[in-house]
């Protein structure tokens, strides 16, 4: 038998290639088409027809044929980006929350996400374009991490490393508890991530990630020291951010005995206040300095200025 290349079907007439689809579909009697039915009855190649007409989905549409088939099954053709994005936010309301995931839309909405998705970049693109929030991402069943468990364990990371870590620094087993995707997902790329970071870090707005360092002007907090009274602008807790500016400051380094997570893992970092709290010390950066653990727990709450001097950073 002579072996023969299959027909070169460039140059065949639109209606041709469509009229071969419908003969398919009523010699199967079906309303659509998947490519394997095509692929296993068609004269042409599932390719030179989709390719054609850019989609298979319009191949249908122009042979008068549902869409509604496999991935689009009990979804409407939707033509219009702007009807999607419509219909995306009235389920994001319907859901009562500013962000809603894929197989959530898929349960309620009314057409195929799937259609537009790669021009948007994604699901996450289609909900930014409905002016939502991205959908937190999800490592498990019912595990999605904020905004804040990524935050901080990259500050974690970056204190333990004692310098801007690296995408493959979250790819190392043991070094972080969260991978590199979440943040890749999240924020679009790692670069992205670590200047999401510091672009919090440096933020004046306390509004996130409480607690803060400031108290409202109705406010006021008290402590007292051997029966006397002190009134305190400021509180106690230290938020991540100012954390971060203090040990960064001092290098990720003891103030005392100069030890670092970089060079000595066992190694614990905290923030304490040169002049106690207690005694009337305020939270700002220049009452605060970083000790590792057994130096903070050996100052106790002594006023030991004299003996146990920062080393202050400019």
């Amino acid at each position: 038998m002579e072996f023969v290349l299959n027909d070169y079907h460039r140059n065949t007439p639109d209606e041709e290639l469509i009229a071969d689809v419908k003969r398919v579909a009523e010699a199967l009697q079906k309303e659509s088409l998947s490519c394997k039915d095509y692929t296993a009855h068609g004269k042409y190649s599932y390719n030179t027809v989709k390719n054609r007409f850019g989609s298979w989905n319009e191949v249908l549409k122009r042979a008068g044929l549902s869409v509604e088939h496999g991935r689009l099954k009990n979804h409407d053709y939707c033509e219009s980006d702007d009807v999607l994005i419509e219909d995306i936010r009235s389920v994001a309301a319907l859901m009562g929350r500013n962000y809603i995931s894929g197989p959530e839309y898929d349960k309620h909405g009314k057409y195929n996400r799937g259609q537009r998705a790669k021009k948007y970049g994604g699901w996450n693109g289609l909900l930014i374009a409905a002016g939502l929030e991205q959908t937190p991402f999800r490592t498990g069943p019912k595990r999605a991490y904020s905004d804040r468990e990524l935050l901080e364990e990259m500050e974690r990371v970056w204190i333990k490393l004692g310098h801007q870590p690296t995408v493959a620094d979250f790819r190392s087993k043991g070094l972080s508890k969260i991978n590199a995707k979440p943040y890749l997902y999240r924020f679009g790329g790692w670069r992205k991530a670590l200047e999401a970071f510091v672009a919090y870090i440096n933020s004046d707005d306390e509004s996130e990630y409480t607690p803060t360092e400031t108290i409202e002007e109705n406010e006021s907090i008290t402590t007292i020291d051997e029966g006397k009274v002190i009134r305190h602008k400021t509180r106690r807790d230290i938020n991540l951010r100012l954390r971060f500016r203090i040990m960064a400051r001092d290098h990720f380094k003891c103030c005392k005995c100069g030890k670092s997570p970089a060079t000595d893992p066992s190694v614990v970092l905290h923030i304490d206040h040169i002049y106690p709290y207690s005694k009337g010390g305020e939270t700002v950066m220049e009452n605060l300095q970083t000790l590792c653990s057994e130096c903070n727990l050996g100052k106790s709450d002594l006023m030991i200025e004299d003996n146990f001097a920062p080393q202050m950073k400019s």
